[in-house]
Order: C-alpha cells, then structure tokens, then sequence
C-alpha cells in the first residue's frame, strides 16, 4: 500500500516539474474527447474544468502506479520461484 502511494505521488511530482510529461498532459486536455468530457459532466466553469483535469490526472498516475507495482511483484515472484 505505502509503496502504490509512493509511486502514485512520484508519478504526480514528474507531471508537475517534468516539461515533457506537462507539455504531454496539456496536449491531452486540449484534444475533443476531453473536450467532450466536460459537456458530459456538465462541467461550466473554470473551477470545474481545474478539478477534472485534477482528478484526470491523479486517476492515470495511480493507475500506472498500480500497473508497475503489478509488474514488479510479477518479476520478484518469478525470481523466487527458481
């Protein structure tokens, strides 16, 4: 658990000070399926907009963050098995 949240705000910390994964988060909050997200929660003001992105954001990172930790204890279970 505390290693899933680890890596859930590591996660968080690149999107934040890293320009590459900022300029990637950005470019998929313009596109028109998340356009198309915002008429779909009727989401009409500013603040609105922020909290999806926000939650957007935290649910990828926490899902990567599930992915790898899933990946890591795959390769450690294999490596005890031999």
């Amino acid at each position: 658990m505390v290693v899933l949240l680890g890596l859930t705000f590591c996660l968080l910390l690149l999107v934040r000070f890293y320009q590459p994964a900022t300029h990637l988060m950005q470019h998929i909050v313009g596109t028109s399926l998340w356009q198309q997200l915002y008429g779909f929660f009727h989401v009409e003001t500013a603040l609105g907009r922020e909290q999806l992105i926000l939650m957007g954001i935290v649910l990828c990172c926490f899902l990567l963050a599930l992915f790898i930790q899933l990946v890591g204890l795959w390769i450690i279970s294999r490596f005890r098995r031999r």
